[in-house]
């Protein structure tokens, strides 16, 4: 495809991955755009890559790239390109490609052949990737709009959870901020002292519902409750999740897969789940990924705080920060319910 631009780039490539450099891609964009060219323009991000890096080595993460970006490559065929971004990112541009129902097959094929991607040869190391996409002319009429519009994309489909592909959309992602290295260390230690200031406010009926919504919204969780004995309380959806009929779980069900250590529950993806009687529950439910964790102090037990993922199939690779601050939230909840002497169906 497009023969008379690529014959002279075919030493441009990139020496680890074997797909076109940034400069050969970004040149490919700019033909396209001058040419007026439909197309769509995909930004893929490999999942948590600095813990391969750290856990694995490098050589490791650099063969980890490579096997990536020649399954993307055989993955797309003749329908587009691939280039290296830099570091764990990649570009691919699909030409012809814009129409949302093709865009979404193309991209549902890329999710689900890469989250597949398990190597003998990095001792059966499981990847998966999480990808945003723009359009042109639809959602942007030139470069630097289009990879603003994809990078919102890839920031809403990494807060959703990581292992998904979002395509932008101008109604669902038009608002979304994108944030500077300096912006996410300030969120990620205010956030912390957001959720201690509201929990423990006078009036902490309003306070747990405030840093429900809080907490929820931040990391775009489809839904966040309290489960206490047969009910759930203090509901936060998700502005898109179409799912709403979200009910409590056995308690049996609950305690049985919590950590006695830790008091804490989850799975990126319940398939992965061994144990028939949870991953029939959240299946029932229609639930893909789930986390939940003791409310308990000194010995009181006060529920469980429950974050539900519906709308991505894949699930959610929970992150050390989204564990954190609703382990924080439990425990300050505990503690205040239990100076308080009240109970959550007290409130």
């Amino acid at each position: 495809m497009f023969e008379e631009y690529f014959d002279d780039k075919l030493n441009n490539i990139d020496m680890l991955t074997k797909v076109y450099t940034r400069e050969v891609i970004f040149g490919f964009i700019d033909y396209l755009i001058t040419k007026n060219i439909p197309f769509d323009l995909c930004i893929l991000d490999v999942d948590n890559f600095k813990y391969v890096n750290d856990g694995h080595g490098h050589q490791t993460g650099d063969r980890a790239l490579y096997e990536i970006a020649q399954r993307m490559t055989a993955i797309l065929g003749d329908r587009g390109v691939v280039g290296r971004y830099g570091g764990d990112e990649f570009i691919m541009v699909t030409p012809y490609i814009v129409e949302y129902d093709d865009v979404w097959q193309v991209w549902h094929e890329m999710n689900d052949c890469t989250r597949k991607l398990r190597s003998h040869d990095l001792n059966d190391l499981h990847m998966t990737v999480t990808m945003g996409c723009a359009r042109f002319p639809l959602d942007s009429t030139n470069i630097d709009g289009l990879f603003e519009l994809a990078d919102k994309a890839l920031y809403r489909g990494k807060m959703k959870g990581r292992n998904c592909f979002i395509i932008y959309l101008k109604e669902k992602h038009a608002n979304i901020n994108l944030q500077t290295e300096r912006d996410k260390i300030v969120s990620s230690t205010s956030i912390y002292s957001m959720v201690y200031n509201k929990l423990t406010k006078d009036d902490i009926k309003s306070g747990i519902a405030e840093t429900i919504n809080y907490v929820g919204s931040f990391f775009m969780i489809d839904h966040l409750c309290i489960s206490f004995e047969c009910d759930l309380y203090f509901d936060y959806y998700h502005p898109i999740c179409k799912f709403r009929d979200f009910k409590a779980l056995p308690s049996d069900v609950m305690e049985m897969g919590v950590n006695p250590h830790t008091g804490i529950f989850y799975k990126n993806n319940i398939n992965d789940n061994r144990n028939k009687a949870i991953t029939d529950a959240l299946v029932e439910q229609g639930i893909s990924s789930t986390f939940w964790i003791e409310i308990k102090a000194h010995d009181h037990f006060y529920g469980y705080l429950r974050a539900d993922v519906c709308s991505n199939p894949s699930g959610r690779i929970w992150q050390n920060l989204d564990i954190d601050v609703l382990a924080s939230f439990s425990h300050i909840l505990a503690l205040e319910l239990y100076y308080r002497n009240k109970n959550i169906n007290e409130l």
